[in-house]
C-alpha cells in the first residue's frame, strides 16, 4: 500500500510554501493567508492511501487553484519528481 508519511508531508509542503515565500511579488499578509491554505492541506495528505503522483497534483490544483496559478512555470515537473521518489 502506497501511503505517505509525515516527513514526506512535511517536505511537500515545504516545497508548497518556499515556492510562494519566494517571490517577491506578495505582500506579508498575503502570503500568510496562502500558507494557511497550504499547510491546511496536510491532514489530506496524510489520509491519502493507494495514490498516485498525478492524481495528488490534479487534486491540489482543484483544492488550491488560487495558489497554484502563482507559481513558476516548471514548478509542476518539480513536484510531481519529489512525488515520484516518494511513492516507490
Amino acid at each position: 500500500m502506497l501511503r505517505l508519511n509525515p516527513c514526506d508531508v512535511r517536505e511537500i509542503i515545504n516545497m508548497l510554501e518556499y515556492e510562494i515565500a519566494s517571490s517577491p511579488k506578495r505582500f506579508k499578509g498575503e502570503r500568510m493567508q496562502i500558507r494557511s491554505k497550504i499547510m491546511r492541506q496536510e491532514a489530506w495528505l496524510l489520509a491519502l492511501q493507494n495514490t498516485t503522483p498525478e492524481f495528488i497534483i490534479q487534486k491540489l490544483q482543484e483544492r488550491l487553484p488560487t495558489v497554484f496559478s502563482m507559481y513558476p512555470y516548471g514548478f509542476k515537473d518539480k513536484l510531481k519528481k519529489l512525488l515520484d521518489a516518494k511513492l516507490t
